[in-house]
């Protein structure tokens, strides 16, 4: 399985507006991605695609729960975890699942 950093999640989006909670991305290990908490895994990345209502906030805790280490949104959200805020969740979505299909990694099967 192919691992990245946060550092190259970081360089592979180009819609990046901000982050919080990133102190050391070069030292975060990600091995995959995910669109639905049931996808997550340890060290994963969530890609928070829906509205960050109390459905979405839910959601997010979900993937926490489930592993997750850094979330990928469009909203303010509150997260104990490293959060990105890109302009197009979708563009950042095709943008790491093409990160992450390099090598072989199992998270280019991803669902939209």
């Amino acid at each position: 399985m192919q691992e990245r950093t946060l550092r190259d999640v970081l360089a592979t989006l180009d819609s990046v507006l901000s982050w919080s909670y990133l102190d050391h991305p070069e030292e975060m290990t990600i091995r995959g991605i995910g669109t639905t908490p049931e996808k997550i895994n340890k060290m994963f990345l969530y890609i928070c695609k829906r509205p960050i209502n109390e459905r979405g906030v839910d959601l997010v805790r979900a993937a926490i729960r489930n592993g997750a280490v850094a979330i990928v949104t469009d909203r303010p959200i509150d997260a104990r975890v490293p959060v990105i805020y890109c302009r197009d969740v979708e563009r950042a979505r095709e943008q790491l699942q093409t990160l992450f299909a390099m090598e072989g990694n199992h998270a280019k099967h991803t669902e939209r």
